[in-house]
């Protein structure tokens, strides 16, 4: 396996097994001979809790991941050519689907047995706004391998996008460039509305996803406890029939022994009858 596979695996794990992973691999690396491999796995960083959040949100859901990192390329395309209505609208967008896509890594860490705390969540949150500002941030995310959280100015308000609009140079009003601006940004965002709205979808029956999975998995726990009480009812009544059969067992075995006594003794009587029998009859003659 090389180091890529390695990082792969490790970074799927929890981040309280990650050292533990790492040194076996890095061993089992050296053990085969591979000291170079051996060495790029020791470079391996423990992620974060924020990263290793990030880096599951892409394991888990990665089809939601890629909407929303689509998106961002959309949004980025877009800023530049629409007006501050439409803008606003966008961001409005975005913040729903970032919040879509926090409430799933919060399942993924109770499901881990982890609690997100306000700091973790506020670095999470930065990191998917950094992929949502910027392709080289969105690429780090969507690789999986973050081991720490990523920053970025994010995208401008749409307030001070507005108020820095320049107004030199503009076609005038009703020209067919003016027209031909207009339909392009109308274009922009009509498609970056379209992704948002198949981004936010796919979220959101993700998070329907999880939680019926969540429900499947607390019916599949509560089902297998109720099992293990009855297999540990069952074993007690085998063991206590176990117990009593071996009782009857031994008494079976006192009474075979009582009757083989028993008929000994009276074959031993009914030959001292007889002898008696014939003794009276030898005497009378």
């Amino acid at each position: 396996m090389d180091i890529n596979g390695v990082a792969d695996q490790l970074y799927a794990l929890p981040p309280e097994e990650f050292t533990a992973a790492r040194t076996v691999s890095e061993q089992e690396a050296k053990e085969n001979g591979d000291k170079q491999l051996a060495a790029a796995i020791h470079q391996l960083r423990r992620p974060t809790m924020g990263a290793w959040l990030a880096n599951q949100l892409v394991r888990e859901h990665a089809a939601e991941v890629q909407s929303f990192v689509g998106l961002g390329a959309s949004l980025r395309e877009a800023t530049a050519m629409l007006s501050g209505d439409q803008l606003r609208e966008l961001d409005r967008q975005r913040r729903q689907l970032v919040y879509a896509l926090m409430q799933q890594a919060r399942g993924l860490a109770s499901a881990a047995g982890h609690k997100v705390s306000q700091d973790t969540a506020s670095r999470l949150e930065d990191t998917l706004h950094a992929a949502l500002a910027d392709e080289r941030a969105a690429a780090q995310l969507t690789a999986g391998r973050l081991t720490e959280t990523l920053q970025g100015e994010g995208f401008p308000s749409t307030e001070a996008t507005s108020s820095t609009k320049l107004t030199t140079d503009l076609p005038s009003a009703g020209s067919p460039r003016d027209r031909s601006a207009e339909q392009r940004r109308a274009d922009q965002l009509g498609r970056a509305e379209r992704d948002a709205q198949q981004a936010r979808a796919a979220v959101l029956d993700a998070a329907d996803g999880l939680e019926r999975a969540q429900t499947s998995a607390e019916r599949a726990r509560a089902a297998a406890q109720e099992a293990a009480e009855l297999v540990i009812g069952l074993r007690a009544k085998l063991d206590k029939a176990e117990v009593e059969a071996s009782l009857r067992e031994q008494e079976h075995q006192l009474a075979q022994t009582e009757l083989v006594r028993a008929d000994r003794t009276g074959r031993v009587a009914g030959q001292r009858l007889e002898e008696a029998v014939k003794r009276r009859v030898r005497l009378s003659q």
